[in-house]
């Protein structure tokens, strides 16, 4: 593949693939509202009780796009995008997340990343997340309009590709929020598997991207700082 250090890809962009072209496509999904600044990557439909990264984000809206790469007619979801300042990456780290206890037992690779079981990745703010666990808890299943909202957005867009979904806790769920809290949802890359986010740090040592890789593109992201020559 011709490159081997992720960056940003324009919509109809094409790279090398192995005997074939990649066409890369580029979808913008919306803002992401953060009310707490706290950014959550998980499942969303199993583990919206995730620890947030441990990144200081200031509380507003964020653009959120996917990469899309076709790959012999198949399109999968790539990386997912939080885009928090227009300025260009000088380096990558993976997202910390909170330091466990001593007394946490985990493995230990899901010290850094998220495990999906249900095929979707999101994101989504602290506080939103702790909104719609406490909306889980008080409605019946059959009344549980997240997830009759969730899949059917999912499934119309899957007809043209990845599958993407918006949520919005007021506009669907008739919550009280008039903040614009909401969670965004898609196709996490083949499906399920365990998935790290990186993030990315301009010249300045501000954060400028959050990035999940669904493991689509073999694409690196390079912890030394970046010259234009090797970008590529």
């Amino acid at each position: 593949m011709q490159f081997r250090a992720f960056r940003e890809f324009e919509d109809g962009e094409m790279i090398d693939g192995v005997g074939y072209d990649i066409i890369v496509h580029r979808r913008s999904i919306g803002d992401l509202v953060l009310p707490s600044g706290k950014l959550i990557a998980c499942d969303p439909l199993l583990t919206l009780d995730s620890e947030p990264f441990d990144i200081d984000l200031e509380p507003g809206r964020y653009p959120v796009h996917l990469i899309i790469p076709e790959m012999r007619d198949e399109r999968l979801v790539a990386y997912a995008v939080v885009k928090v300042r227009s300025t260009g990456v000088r380096r990558w780290e993976l997202a910390p997340l909170p330091p466990r206890s001593e007394s946490t037992l985990i493995d230990p690779q899901d010290e850094n990343g998220y495990t999906v079981d249900s095929a979707l990745g999101g994101f989504v703010d602290k506080e939103t997340a702790s909104s719609l666990l406490n909306y889980h808890q008080l409605v019946m299943p059959e009344d549980n309009d997240f997830e009759r909202h969730l899949w059917g957005r999912i499934h119309r867009r899957r007809q043209n590709g990845a599958g993407w979904a918006s949520i919005d806790l007021r506009r669907d769920l008739q919550l009280p929020f008039g903040d614009g809290r909401n969670i965004l949802v898609f196709d996490a890359g083949f499906g399920n598997g365990y998935y790290n986010s990186y993030v990315g740090f301009d010249a300045d040592e501000k954060v400028t991207s959050i990035v999940t890789d669904f493991e689509v593109l073999d694409l690196r992201f390079p912890s030394f700082p970046l010259r234009s020559s090797t970008a590529e």
